[in-house]
């Protein structure tokens, strides 16, 4: 079987795997060359994900190199894979991608919130604009710190904690300064205006008990004087 691992980046030990545990041969793609070319059976430098020219390259060198299935390594890159499985299936391709719904709510962290509210899944409150947040505060229903990221966001790019309104607004302004220095902006440009979200960093949560106490949201060995960098 023909595996092409696309946006391989430095993800050696996949290939590794494709090839000593399931017996693969193996191709990789990314739009730059890395050391992991080197540990491949086969490698190609493509064009950008958002290129438009992409897809077509992919297609063509799958067919050109009988490539029998298809997987990304990349968070950006699955709903374009998604959005054009039916091209490769076509030819007799396989696409190992969640539907495009799937990717739309794990890569949109304001779907994400939304989809764990409507089926009952606790989760910080989440918020788009930075004065519904102060008045959520200012009525008592949230309070900081409050952790301010992309919407569509990875790899702990933009991250903060803000601890006053101050930060909020620093931060909020900081975080969207840096969806446009960095590939982020391709999935953040349609709806760049809501490219930010604000969490509740801490809540409320009723204790065996039946005292309340606090319980932090990503925040455990994070939280110092300064803005903090966290996992996504």
């Amino acid at each position: 079987m023909n595996v092409l691992l696309t946006s391989v980046g430095r993800r050696g030990y996949l290939v590794e795997f494709f090839k000593q545990i399931a017996g693969c041969k193996v191709y990789v793609a990314n739009s730059h060359k890395t050391h992991v070319f080197a540990m491949a059976d086969e490698s190609v430098v493509t064009p950008l994900i958002y290129s438009g020219k992409y897809i077509d390259f992919l297609l063509d060198y799958c067919v050109e190199n009988q490539i029998d299935v298809i997987i990304s390594l990349f968070d950006v890159d699955l709903m374009m894979l998604a959005k054009n499985k039916y091209k490769f299936e076509e030819k007799n391709i396989k696409v190992i991608v969640s539907d495009e719904k799937v990717i739309d709510i794990c890569n949109d962290k304001w779907n994400t919130y939304k989809f764990l509210e409507e089926n009952g899944f606790k989760t910080p409150k989440t918020f788009l604009d930075t004065d519904e947040v102060v008045r959520e505060i200012s009525k008592g229903n949230i309070d900081y710190p409050l952790i301010i990221k992309p919407r569509w966001g990875m790899g702990s790019i933009g991250v903060f904690v803000a601890e006053n309104e101050e930060e909020l607004y620093v931060f909020y302004n900081k975080v969207k300064r840096t969806i446009e220095d960095s590939y982020l902006i391709y999935e953040s440009r349609e709806n760049f205006e809501d490219a930010v979200i604000i969490q509740e960093g801490e809540t409320a949560v009723p204790a065996p008990c039946h005292q309340p106490h606090r319980e932090r949201y990503a925040l455990q060995g994070w939280r110092h004087s300064g803005p903090a960098m966290m996992p996504r």
